[in-house]
């Protein structure tokens, strides 16, 4: 099983293992960008996923979506990748495996704060024994963050030794960005975002951009598309 399990692993985090760590590293933030309806949700999904058949435990962090439509995401994608490898029969037991190493949690309303991800964090670990290493926060807001709550989310991380990845709306008709700095709205928070990617619909297809690894700000096209339903790497990438 554990071998099926790395097999199915295809998600552009299988790019970034470094010193024997499945994604960017513990204490690292990553960030997905991409306009409305590009696919980012697909996409950190799949990062969750990808931590999840690597042997990692995940936390997943909705500020829109009930914990049910979160879990779907999960089940419908996971379902996908085993259709995809003719696998459909290994479904229940993999998907019961990930369970066991998943929780989601939702915040509507504007509820969210770094001090309730902390106290969340505490609960998990005191109560039921569970350390994420991996913590995705989809559908933030970067308009009206302050430098001090990413710098505060990034503390997190490191003291839970875990990577945290988020995903940034951008605005179709936004500006482009400044020589050195990140796109809007994630302007002016370079310093503290580790590892950045662009989704950029092209001719129906989905290509990956970095545009910042470790302190270098860049914007290189990886000549990588993605599965433009799935947000997965497409068949024959190597890894």
């Amino acid at each position: 099983m554990t071998n099926l399990m790395f097999e199915l692993r295809r998600s552009p985090r299988t790019l970034l293992e470094r010193d024997g760590y499945p994604g960017p590293g513990p204490g690292k933030l990553a960030l997905v960008m991409g306009r409305a309806g590009v696919g980012k949700t697909a996409f950190i999904v799949g990062i969750g996923i990808d931590a999840l058949l690597s042997g990692q435990k995940v936390l997943h962090i909705s500020l829109e979506r009930t914990v049910d439509k979160v879990r779907g995401w999960y089940d419908d994608l996971l379902m996908e990748m085993l259709r995809r490898e003719k696998k459909l029969e290994h479904w229940a037991a993999i998907q019961l495996d990930v369970e066991r190493r998943r929780h989601i949690h939702t915040y509507f309303g504007g509820s969210f704060t770094i001090d309730r991800l902390r106290q969340a964090l505490d609960l998990l670990e005191n109560a039921m024994d569970f350390k994420p290493q991996v913590i995705i926060l989809d559908r933030v807001k970067f308009e009206g963050l302050e430098t001090s709550d990413l710098e505060d989310l990034r503390s997190t991380g490191a003291e839970m030794d875990a990577e945290i990845w988020m995903a940034c709306r951008t605005h179709r008709d936004g500006p482009d960005p400044k020589p050195g700095y990140l796109p809007l709205p994630a302007e002016g928070f370079e310093d503290q975002v580790d590892l950045a990617f662009s989704l950029d619909p092209h001719k129906n297809r989905i290509r990956l951009h970095v545009l910042k690894d470790q302190q270098q700000m860049l914007d290189n096209d990886l000549n990588i598309l993605l599965n433009p339903k799935t947000l997965l790497l497409k068949s024959g990438v190597k890894r």
